[in-house]
C-alpha cells in the first residue's frame, strides 16, 4: 500500500507565502504598466489638443472626477448599508422581483439604486461580487437587468423633454414603444436568472438590521470604507483614468466620426423614404436632439407619416446604439469591472437593448 506524504503546517504556511508573494509581484507589475499607459495617454491627450490645459480639464479631469466621486459616495453607501445590515430594507421594493430571477438581497440594492445611478450600481454589484456575496453568473445577470426599467427611467426626463416638443404624438408613441423594449429586456434577464441560478441566492447577514441585535449598527462603517477605498477604489481609479482619456483621444483622432460615417452609409431601407434616412443619419452622426430635430420638421411638411417618424426614430436608435455606448458606456464599464468583463457586459447589454428594441418596433409596425 503506498501513502503519500501530507505536508506539513510548515509546508503550508510556506507555499501560502510564496502563493501570496507571487500574486503581490503580478500585481505591482500590472499596477506599473497601467501607470505607464496612464502617463502615455496623458502626453498623448496634451500632444493632440496642443497642450490646451482648459480643454483637458473640461473634457478629461473634470469628467474623471465626477466620475470617481460618484464611485467613491457608491463605496460608502456599500459600506453604509453593510455595516447597518439596511440591505434588505434598500432592497424591499424590488424583492419580490428578485425572487422571480433567483437573485440575492444585494442584487435588489444595485437595482434600487440604478433608478438613480447607473455608476453607483455597478460600483455596488462590482464590490459584491468582489467580497464574496454574489457570484460572478448573478453579477452578470444583475448588470444586464439594470439595463431594463432602471435605465429607461434614469434617462426618461431628458428623452422626454427633447422628443415630445419636437416630435409631439411620433415622440409619444416612440417612448411607449422603447418602454415596451424595456419591459422585454427586463422580463428576459428575470427569466435568465430563473433558469441559469439556483433557488437559494446568497442574502446578507440577519445579524445587524434587527431590532434585538444592535452591536453591528455603527462603528464599522468609516473602516470598511477606508478598506473599500484603498483596494476598490484604487483599482477602479488605475484603470478609469486611462481609459476615460484614450476614450477623448480616439473623439480627437476622429474615430467615433468615422464609426458614424461608416454607419450612416450603410443605412437603407424601405420601410421610410429617402428623405426619411437623414433623421437616422442625423441620430447617428450627430445627437438624438438633432435626429428628433429633423424627424419633428419633416412630419409638419408631410415628408414622413407619424408611423414612419417612429420607424425613423427606432432605426437611427438602433444603429446609433453601439456608437454611443464606446463612448459613454466604454471608459465607466472598463473602469469598474475588469476589463474583459467590462466589454463582456457592454456587448451583451447592447445586444440585449438592440433586440428588445427590434421586437417592439416590429409588433408596432405590424399591429398598426
Amino acid at each position: 500500500m503506498i501513502t503519500r506524504n501530507r505536508p506539513s503546517n510548515k509546508e503550508h504556511r510556506y507555499n501560502d507565502y510564496m502563493s501570496n508573494k507571487k500574486k503581490g509581484l503580478f500585481e505591482k507589475k500590472g499596477t506599473f504598466i497601467w501607470l505607464l499607459i496612464t502617463f502615455a495617454s496623458f502626453y498623448m491627450l496634451l500632444e493632440a489638443t496642443h497642450f490646451d490645459l482648459a480643454y483637458v480639464m473640461k473634457k478629461v479631469l473634470w469628467p474623471v472626477a465626477r466620475l470617481i466621486s460618484i464611485m467613491a459616495t457608491a463605496l460608502f453607501l456599500s459600506a453604509l448599508i453593510e455595516a447597518k445590515g439596511w440591505s434588505r430594507f434598500v432592497s424591499a421594493l424590488s424583492r419580490p422581483l428578485m425572487r422571480l430571477g433567483n437573485l440575492s438581497d444585494w442584487s435588489g440594492t444595485a437595482f434600487t439604486t440604478a433608478f438613480l445611478s447607473g455608476i453607483a450600481a455597478s460600483t455596488m454589484l462590482w464590490n459584491a461580487y468582489q467580497d464574496g456575496k454574489i457570484s460572478k453568473r448573478e453579477m452578470f445577470i444583475s448588470a444586464l437587468l439594470n439595463v431594463g426599467l432602471p435605465s429607461y427611467f434614469l434617462h426618461l426626463p431628458i428623452t422626454f423633454a427633447i422628443i415630445v416638443p419636437l416630435v409631439g404624438p411620433a415622440g409619444m408613441i416612440y417612448l411607449a414603444i422603447t418602454f415596451c423594449a424595456a419591459i422585454i429586456r427586463t422580463v428576459f434577464v428575470i427569466l435568465a436568472g430563473r433558469l441559469l441560478l439556483s433557488g437559494k441566492a446568497k442574502q446578507p447577514d440577519a445579524v445587524g438590521y434587527q431590532q434585538g441585535n444592535p452591536e453591528k449598527k455603527g462603528g464599522e462603517v468609516l473602516p470598511l470604507f477606508k478598506k473599500y477605498l484603498t483596494q476598490r477604489l484604487s483599482y477602479i481609479v488605475l484603470y478609469t483614468i486611462p481609459i476615460y482619456i484614450l476614450v477623448v483621444l480616439c473623439r480627437i483622432w476622429g474615430l467615433f466620426d468615422l464609426l458614424k460615417d461608416a454607419s450612416a452609409h450603410l443605412v437603407t431601407t424601405n420601410v421610410i423614404p429617402v428623405q426619411g434616412i437623414s433623421v437616422v443619419v442625423f441620430s447617428i452622426v450627430a445627437e438624438f436632439a438633432a435626429g428628433a430635430a429633423a424627424a419633428g420638421a419633416m412630419l409638419q411638411e408631410g415628408v414622413l407619416t407619424v408611423k414612419q417618424t417612429v420607424a425613423a426614430l427606432l432605426l437611427g436608435n438602433i444603429i446609433a446604439t453601439p456608437v454611443r455606448a464606446l463612448r459613454h458606456q466604454l471608459p465607466r464599464y472598463l473602469g469598474i469591472y475588469r476589463p474583459a468583463t467590462g466589454i463582456a457586459l457592454i456587448i451583451l447589454g447592447q445586444l440585449l437593448r438592440v433586440t428588445s428594441v427590434v421586437i417592439a418596433g416590429t409588433a408596432y409596425w405590424i399591429l398598426f
